[in-house]
């Protein structure tokens, strides 16, 4: 039960002792829901007007039970504010059918009873009091329709019309009285009243009582717990136990309470906690099928977003160096670590919805905020590469970035479709959790990661531009980050003219005879060179193919000068030699992934003097 644990701590530290409605989180017996109406009242409880609300405006904090919160059929009526269809009297007087005339009937005398006890209890509000005799007239719909709220026909049946895209019954209401006695004019608003509803609602809550596992007192147990902890799977309940016919227990228990008994005071901090970091925290990955990652000090300090790019770029910065990527990132480190105490700690909590009602972790855990810091810091400077940008005036350069999480999921299993370079939502927040691992629990990036992002970089001709140059840094980022956790030497990021690693040169070889044949090109000349098209050959039959693509080049060497013919022949030259004696066959084995960091730097320093360094020489 730790993460329950956590988040009923993160409750307490979010709302602490004074209720504090901005906080975000939703007090013990309440939930946030979207209003349509707004209806006023006068102190003498008498209708004033009432005001459609637009969606922006509609949120609001009301009071429930327990069989209200997740309510989906039968008479469940909210504490105070409710649809239509529950709170007006002479609802059923404007129904067509006589069925729907019976159930908004004993929707109406199922709510007004129980306004009626909270009314009349020790722990009234005036508010309440005035709301109770203002709806116990049942003219509720016949003063909207004379306001022109409602619309009915002639036989005084409802119009078939909506309020704010909802039909009438399902039209949710909210109060406001004008200049209240006590508490804010708002009532969804007034404090006094949303502590006079939680003290009411505990005090008189019906139910089993038993030890609660969580809080280790005796409280009444809950047994309907709340939904909606994530929007995108909104029915979906992290805990529940509602079948009894043999499936869920699987023999292990006689009844849903023997696993575990949570208080509904619990059960409610705890959800509305969660509910709330998901919302403002939380980090969907996937488009339709989506899992929620979520990042969080119970304390309430901030915590570094795991899922997005540093923005590490300054406005006045005109080169982007290794050096200068490490001094950003441990400024912000020591942002980051100055909020931090000792016993401070960082909770990384995943969450999935398995079916349409059921909702798990699919990942949790537990870090001392020092030690998730450092994991975070060393994972931005060693998973970092070139990445190709562009400024204001479209002028290209170069910018060290760690790839995102999704970026690299995406340039390792997506395909580029209509310009994007997409991944099936399975595929991608399944990967995405295996790299949070990684970088969590200090890991090993994953091999057939870097693999697979070696054979998308080896295929250029699959890519569009831009989309090539993305693919081909993050394979760079990762290989290196590899190659570090395997041989423990972080690779530079410049040129290492004594690697004498066969797929290394040979990389070096692909991008010298790239820059060969695009330096014989017209300025408006876009077609790919022979090193890209034979690129997917050359990676697994490098020797075989490096021969064809010599003859294929001698045409460009011709047509150079001779100064910078011999430049490139003798850079071919030196490289050829640092080959180690090996026989042909060995010569032509598939590539490293080593080959592309090569084959990237070699280009990065050819096109660092594209014309006068070049001449020179």
């Amino acid at each position: 039960m730790s993460w329950m644990r956590q988040l009923y701590q993160t409750y307490e530290n979010k709302l602490g002792k004074e209720l504090n409605i901005e906080a975000g989180m939703t007090p013990v017996a309440h939930m946030n829901a979207n209003a349509q109406l707004e209806i006023t009242l006068n102190r003498m409880g008498e209708f004033v007007t009432a005001n459609i609300l637009e969606k922006e405006e509609g949120i609001t904090l009301i009071p429930v039970t327990e069989a209200s919160a997740g309510r989906s059929s039968g008479a469940a009526p909210h504490a105070l504010c409710d649809t239509l269809s529950y709170i007006a009297g002479d609802f059923a007087g404007y129904c067509e059918s006589a069925k729907q005339k019976k159930v908004t009937g004993e929707r109406f005398e199922s709510y007004i009873r129980n306004l009626k006890k909270w009314a009349e209890s020790e722990e009234a509000h005036p508010s309440v009091k005035l709301i109770y005799q203002y709806l116990s007239k049942k003219c509720l719909i016949s003063d909207l329709v004379e306001a022109g709220v409602v619309q009915i026909r002639e036989d005084h049946t409802f119009e078939n019309m909506k309020i704010s895209g909802q039909p009438y019954e399902k039209v949710m209401v909210r109060f406001r009285i004008l200049n209240a006695e006590q508490g804010n004019d708002a009532v969804w608003k007034d404090a006094t009243l949303i502590e006079a509803y939680t003290r009411y609602y505990l005090k008189n809550q019906q139910g089993k009582k038993d030890i609660c596992y969580l809080i280790g007192e005796e409280r009444t147990v809950s047994e309907n717990h709340p939904k909606g902890i994530v929007a995108a799977t909104y029915g979906a309940k992290l805990v529940s136990a509602n079948d009894s016919q043999g499936f869920t227990y699987r023999g292990r228990f006689q009844n849903a309470g023997q696993p575990v008994a949570l208080s509904y005071e619990a059960s409610q901090k705890i959800h509305s906690a969660l509910t709330y970091l998901a919302k403002t925290q939380g980090v969907s990955v996937g488009k339709k099928d989506k899992r929620t990652f979520i990042c969080w000090n119970p304390g309430g300090k901030t915590v570094p977003d795991m899922f997005d790019e540093l923005g590490l770029e300054d406005e006045d910065e005109t080169e982007y160096t290794e050096v200068s990527y490490r001094k950003k990132l441990r400024k912000i480190f020591q942002g980051y670590l100055a909020e931090f105490e000792e016993i401070d700690s960082v909770i990384m909590m995943g969450l999935d919805a398995a079916t349409t009602g059921r909702l798990s972790v699919t990942y949790y855990q537990e870090l001392q905020a020092s030690d998730f810091l450092k994991r975070y810091l060393e994972w931005h400077e060693t998973c970092r590469w070139y990445y190709l940008r562009f400024d204001e005036k479209k002028k290209p350069y170069y910018r060290i970035e760690t790839p995102t999480f999704r970026k690299i999921v995406e340039c390792a299993f997506g395909r580029e479709q209509n310009g994007f370079i997409t991944v099936d939502d399975k595929v991608l927040k399944e990967h995405v959790q295996r790299l949070v691992k990684c970088m969590v629990e200090k890991n090993r990036v994953p091999f057939d990661m870097v693999q697979a992002l070696t054979v998308r970089a080896s295929a250029p001709l699959a890519y569009s531009g831009m989309n090539r140059e993305r693919v081909l840094s993050t394979a760079c980022a990762m290989i290196s980050k590899y190659k570090l956790e395997k041989e423990g030497e972080q690779e530079e990021m410049k040129l290492n003219e004594n690697n004498s690693d066969r797929s290394y040169l040979f990389g070096r070889l692909l991008a010298v005879y790239e820059k060969v044949e695009r330096s014989t090109y017209d300025r408006s000349e876009t077609r790919e060179p022979c090193a890209i098209r034979l690129q997917s050959a050359y990676v697994n039959h490098p020797m075989q193919t490096l021969k064809i693509l010599e003859q294929m080049m001698e045409p460009y060497f011709r047509k150079m000068n001779p100064g910078l013919r011999e430049y490139y022949k003798s850079m071919i030259g030196r490289i050829i030699e640092m080959f180690q004696d090996e026989d042909e066959q060995k010569m032509n084995q598939g590539l490293g992934e080593s080959y592309l960091l090569g084959y990237y730097l070699q280009r990065a320093e050819l096109n660092k003097k594209k014309d006068g360094g070049e001449q020179n020489e």
